[in-house]
């Protein structure tokens, strides 16, 4: 696992002889370490990134309930089989099979955020939401159905297990699963969006309304990479692992907060790039489709640069929650080397769970039950 930053890898430098994935991470590197972002600046910007998603949101929300397109893909979800809905393309056929790889992946990303597997009803009831999460990219979920309680896993809604969430978290601020809760109905529409995007050409909406393309349209990498993180969930995540290690609410340090979960989405990239895991993500580290080599290697310095600066916040801070925000926006840079859901992706199919594994997945599902 890379347990330091990019900006540190020079601390090891062996390693990175020794390692060709290592020295991949320092091909794209900035020749000078990037200023870190000013955070009343950061808080304005995403301010503004969001104020413009939600209204695109609202935009796509009315097409989706006017236009004939809309109607269509309305009419397709209504009768739609259970495959039909599956976006994973690793062979999935079943809803049940899908719950419980995305539970399997939360079971890895958690262990990975919280510095360890927990055998702890609450470590695990935060493993259930954060598959609860994590599984609107994986099929196709209207964001009515989440705040309706209709999306579950086995017998919770997200709700649900947030309110058991709760019970076991005894005397933590439980502010931070209401935002949890809330960024996550933020990021189910954007989701279901996306999904509407990629529909055929007689149920897609128009080119404007292109969620996917919302991404790309962006000529800023700062506002691309944080309208890409409302969708990749590791806003809701902040908060649930906020709860966990207990961190003070009206005392949040709400730029590096953003900051963690920004980077956590681009070292998920960079990691992947390293793997040769997926272009698909408009934000993606790799190569984009259409675009020449140079313009490519410029896209990925810019990335990089983007993470540095994002990451910068902690490189000095000896506080408690800047040693969590610093963990999270790290560790995404080893999910591609450890974690199945990207080591399947290198296939496209589906590995078998060990028994330890299958265990801890069965105690996630039922609740310990």
């Amino acid at each position: 696992m890379l347990e330091f930053h990019l900006s540190e890898i020079g601390l090891f430098d062996t390693a990175r002889t020794l390692d060709g994935r290592l020295r991949g991470l320092t091909r794209f590197r900035p020749e000078t370490a990037p200023e870190p972002l000013d955070k009343a600046e950061l808080l304005e910007i995403e301010g503004d990134c969001r104020r413009e998603r939600l209204a695109l949101l609202d935009a796509t929300d009315e097409a989706y309930r006017s236009s004939a397109q809309g109607r269509a893909f309305a009419s397709w979800l209504a009768v739609a089989g259970p495959a039909e809905l599956i976006c994973t393309r690793k062979g999935d056929t079943s809803l049940e099979d899908v719950h419980r790889y995305v539970v399997r992946d939360a079971v890895q990303w958690l262990t990975l955020w919280l510095a360890g597997y927990r055998r702890d009803p609450l470590w695990h009831a935060i493993a259930k939401a954060v598959a609860l999460m994590a599984v609107l990219d994986d099929i196709v979920v209207p964001p009515q159905d989440v705040a309706g309680g209709v999306h579950r896993i086995g017998d919770e809604s997200l709700g649900e297990v947030l309110d058991r969430v709760k019970v076991l978290g005894g005397d933590r601020d439980a502010r931070w699963l209401a935002h949890a809760y809330q960024e996550t109905l933020f990021s189910a529409r954007i989701q279901f969006h996306e999904k509407w995007s990629t529909a055929a050409p007689s149920m897609a909406p128009p080119g404007h309304l292109d969620a996917i393309q919302a991404y790309v349209r962006e000529p800023d990498t700062l506002r691309a990479s944080i309208v890409r993180t409302y969708a990749a969930e590791t806003l809701p995540v902040m908060h649930l692992i906020a709860y966990y290690f207990r961190l003070p609410f009206d005392d949040c340090d709400w730029a590096a907060f953003i900051s963690a979960s920004v980077a956590q989405t681009l070292g998920m990239d960079i990691s992947k790039d390293q793997y040769g895991v997926g272009v698909k993500e408009p934000t993606n580290f790799g190569v984009r489709p259409g675009r020449r080599e140079r313009e490519n290697i410029r896209h990925r310095t810019e990335l990089h640069r983007t993470f540095l600066r994002l990451t910068a916040y902690f490189q000095d801070a000896t506080d408690f929650p800047a040693t969590v925000y610093d963990r999270y926006s790290r560790v995404s840079l080893s999910y591609a080397g450890l974690v199945d859901r990207y080591i399947e992706r290198r296939h496209m199919a589906r590995l078998p769970m060990n028994d330890t594994l299958s265990t801890v997945v069965d105690d996630v599902l039922t609740g310990g039950r």
